[in-house]
């Protein structure tokens, strides 16, 4: 067994050694080597702006080449390894490596990237202009990335058992107009493949309408036919518009992340047993992106037309409910106000639920009510509060009037109206009622007998005749209140100005204040545009996590960005940090474009924030 295995390491590391022996042999005999040459090409040349290209670097020369790439207005550039082959031919020595980085742009347009200079055995040699255009999203699949996924799958309920389907379950065939029908919607994945959803489900029909579906569905296990599945379910429901036979759907856009059958390694590595290991297998192209688009079998809903002659306050709603009413409080004074709460719970279509309506009588007061929903269980059921002020204009009232509700009941196809009874209340006469009248007054004194006794009006107090004494108030103008706040404004404003003044002159004194503001500038900027696509759960995030750790280590460091490379953290950083774990995973993201989880995306963005803003 020993044995064995010392001949899988010297076959795994056969090549590399015929390829040291070749460089000796290469020196040992002065073998001549071919003048250096650059060229650049990008592949394909139209994308969309939501994928990206490959721009290939090609060098020709002995020597390891240095290549500065521009900056270009929209344009990102992320490295995607250097690749060498190496060629002996009758004493002749060549070596050709070709770097490839991902292009990516934030909008459509026309781009040119310009000739840029790599350095070659001591030459610098220069590159053409690159051009090239980004189509909108909708244009992606016209011009598809070599080696990226392929036009959607169609893929129906019956033809998708092995890979993916959905199914739907409608809990009834026929139904009213404006009835809620619970409908169940479940999409299955075999296990052990990843998927992205690109959209939520959509009902696919005419005169049918269903509510906005949740971004977290119901995630389950079944077994089907023996076969793993992991299930995403969906309870929500339908509603027809308009009556007559409808034929329903559903449809759902997801990506599949699949291995490929043919794994492609470099000339010369395929054959050796050390990279026939699935590590390997996968990191040269093992998986492939495979849009799909799945659509339930067809289903038929009937929906008939709701009965002439409703009652008067019939507001639309159809379904199951109960009416329930309070009032509080129960003893009030002419004038004040009560509550009335009004509760109607069941199940049924509770956006076209109305407030009962409170009886007209100039006995009453009444305002607009205020309503509060409760989802229950179902998405059909739940209960709706109304609160509604009522205040009391006659103090011979004993008892709050009824009021009605009328719904449509699609069981037995018929009207019903609920009436709650009268709730008895206690109501005091208003103060006005009992003011003491004028004639109770007491007698004016005897001197002032000769004014003339002014007759009141209960209520009101009484009138005086006489204009009384004046006296009249000469305000200096330093005094008054307007110049007052006129010269603190002005002193306020002067204070601001030399508050500012002064700042300036200490930015201009400390630059590295300055530079530390930019930073904090730059590390903010980085972590919302992080928590963004942590909260869109963007396939991007890796690449945003991986761009925010380049711009700010790159500020840090003094150099560019796009030069940070894993290696160089690596050297840099502690083994420790957490940053080389988040910069190796956004690396292999690149590669295979997976999807995290919501705890790893958590995780990720707690190792960003605590370690960048350390550097600050």
């Amino acid at each position: 067994m020993i044995h064995r295995g010392f001949q899988r390491i010297a076959a795994g590391r056969l090549p590399f050694i015929l390829l040291f022996l070749a460089i000796v042999f290469n020196a040992a005999t002065g073998g001549c080597q071919t003048e250096a040459t650059v060229s650049a090409a990008i592949s394909p040349a139209q994308f969309p702006v939501d994928s990206g290209a490959v721009l290939t670097i090609t060098v020709n020369g002995s020597k390891p080449a240095d290549v500065r790439l521009p900056d270009v207005a929209g344009l990102q550039f992320q490295s995607r390894g250097t690749s060498t082959q190496v060629q002996i031919i009758n004493g002749s020595f060549s070596a050709a490596s070709s770097l490839s980085y991902l292009v990516q742009a934030d909008k459509p347009g026309q781009y040119t990237i310009p000739p840029f200079k790599v350095s070659v055995d001591g030459t610098t040699l220069t590159t053409k202009p690159v051009a090239f255009e980004v189509t909108p999203a909708a244009d992606a699949s016209t011009n598809p990335m070599p080696g990226s996924s392929p036009p959607p799958t169609r893929l129906n309920a019956g033809k998708a058992g092995k890979m993916a389907f959905i199914s739907v379950s409608e809990s009834k065939e026929k139904g009213w107009v404006g009835e809620i029908i619970p409908v169940r919607i479940k999409a299955y994945f075999r296990q052990g493949i990843k998927v992205n959803l690109n959209a939520l489900p959509v009902l696919k029909g005419d005169g049918i309408v269903m509510p906005q579906l949740d971004q977290h569905p119901q995630q389950t296990q079944e077994t089907i036919n023996g076969i793993p599945y992991s299930v995403l379910t969906w309870d929500t429901s339908i509603s027809a518009v308009k009556e007559g036979s409808q034929a329903l759907s559903v449809d759902l856009d997801a990506t599949l992340l699949l291995p490929r059958q043919d794994n492609s390694f470099p000339p010369g590595f395929g054959d050796s047993d050390a990279f026939q290991d699935d590590f390997f297998k996968n990191f040269f192209g093992g998986f492939e992106n495979r849009p799909v688009k799945m659509s339930s079998t067809p289903f038929t809903f009937e929906a008939k037309a709701l009965p002439e002659d409703p009652p008067q306050d019939f507001s639309g709603a159809i379904g199951h409910f109960s009416l329930s009413v309070q009032a509080r409080p129960a003893e009030v004074a002419v004038g004040d106000p009560l509550t009335l709460t009004m509760t109607v719970a069941g199940s049924g279509n509770f956006d076209l639920v109305k407030a009962p309506r409170f009886p007209e009588d100039p006995k009453w007061k009444t305002y607009p009510p205020s309503a509060t929903f409760e989802q229950g269980d179902k998405p059909d059921q739940g209960k709706k509060t109304f609160e509604q002020a009522v205040v009391v204009k006659d103090d011979h009232v004993q008892e709050l009037s009824p009021v009605s509700f009328s719904f449509f009941d699609p069981a037995t196809g018929e009207y019903i109206t609920l009436t709650s009874p009268a709730i008895p209340i206690a109501v005091k006469a208003g103060a006005q009622e009992t003011a003491p009248s004028a004639q109770s007054a007491p007698a004016a004194p005897q001197a002032k007998a000769e004014e003339p006794q002014q007759g009141g009006i209960a209520g009101l107090a009484p009138i005086h005749l006489s204009l009384g004494g004046l006296q009249k108030t000469i305000v200096p103008v330093f005094a008054r209140l307007w110049l007052i706040i006129m010269l603190g404004l002005c002193l306020i404003l002067l204070l601001a100005v030399f508050c500012w003044r002064m700042r300036l002159r200490y930015l201009r004194n400390n630059p590295a204040v300055i530079r530390k503001k930019e930073m904090r500038e730059l590390f903010e900027n980085s972590m919302a545009r992080i928590q963004e696509a942590a909260e869109r759960e963007d396939g991007r995030y890796l690449a945003v996590c991986r761009k925010a750790i380049q711009e700010i280590l790159g500020r840090c460091w003094q150099i560019e960005p796009t030069a940070i490379t894993l290696v160089d953290l690596e050297k840099r950083l502690q083994p420790s940090s957490g940053l080389i774990a988040v910069f190796a995973e956004a690396e292999r993201g690149a590669y295979a474009n997976y999807a995290l989880s919501a705890d790893r995306i958590r995780e990720y963005s707690g190792i960003i924030y605590k370690e960048l803003s350390e550097l600050l």
